[in-house]
């Protein structure tokens, strides 16, 4: 009922206090990124994932993603497994133990949401690369581009992460940086011409005022 769901959010929201330090609270959130899934199923449905996968996801070593599955995993709450006191290898799965924390917890909603709205972007990324390297699309421009770029920039996708959406990474970000260098060469022509347009205009405005002064 209401009271148990909201045991889960107070609980939830404790532990993740008791993560001390912004870099423990990042693991968190990687972790719980990569156990969760909002592009097959936008209410969320859980993704099993090993531990190895977790800690390529997170960028972060096994001791590191194992110290914060056991806030998590702390018999009093029990949010992942497998349960307290189970080793956890390279192959062990971890798994999110109640559908409801997708449910109450906000702040994992949240992230949930940034990670369905990353991988679209990158998946929208990868089928326009795909579709050049056929030559059936053009490199991108502004909006796309600075859309892309802001999400590369935020996001830090790696290899790990990308395959577990779209295969073809490398090809995706070498499409975007062909798109960003194209639009810097644009960038230095357009200047290059406005340049010459000034000195240009000057150019008449001085010869304008120096026979203005002979009459």
């Amino acid at each position: 009922g209401g009271r148990f769901l909201e045991r889960v959010f107070t609980d939830a929201e404790r532990a993740y206090a008791e993560l001390a330090g912004t870099r423990r609270q990042q693991i968190c959130q990687k972790i719980l990124k990569a156990l969760t899934d909002k592009v097959a199923d936008p209410r969320g449905i859980r993704r099993p994932t090993t531990l190895g996968t977790v800690c390529a996801l997170a960028g972060a070593k096994a001791a590191e993603v194992a110290d914060v599955i056991e806030v998590f995993r702390n018999p009093s709450r029990s949010f992942l497994m497998p349960p307290a006191g189970e080793a956890l290898e390279a192959e062990t799965v971890i798994d999110i133990s109640h559908e409801s924390l997708m449910r109450v917890w906000q702040r994992l909603n949240t992230w949930t949401d940034e990670e369905a709205q990353s991988a679209l972007t990158y998946l929208r990324l990868a089928d326009t690369a795909a579709l050049h390297a056929a030559g059936q699309a053009s490199l991108w421009h502004d909006p796309d581009l600075q859309l892309a770029l802001d999400w590369r920039a935020q996001s830090q996708p790696n290899q790990s992460w990308a395959a577990r959406y779209d295969p073809n990474f490398v090809r995706a970000m070498g499409f975007l940086e062909r798109s960003l260098e194209a639009h810097q060469a644009e960038q230095a022509v357009e200047q290059e011409r406005q340049w010459r347009e000034r000195e240009v205009l000057e150019q008449l405005a001085a010869e304008s005022a120096k026979s203005a002064r002979f009459f």
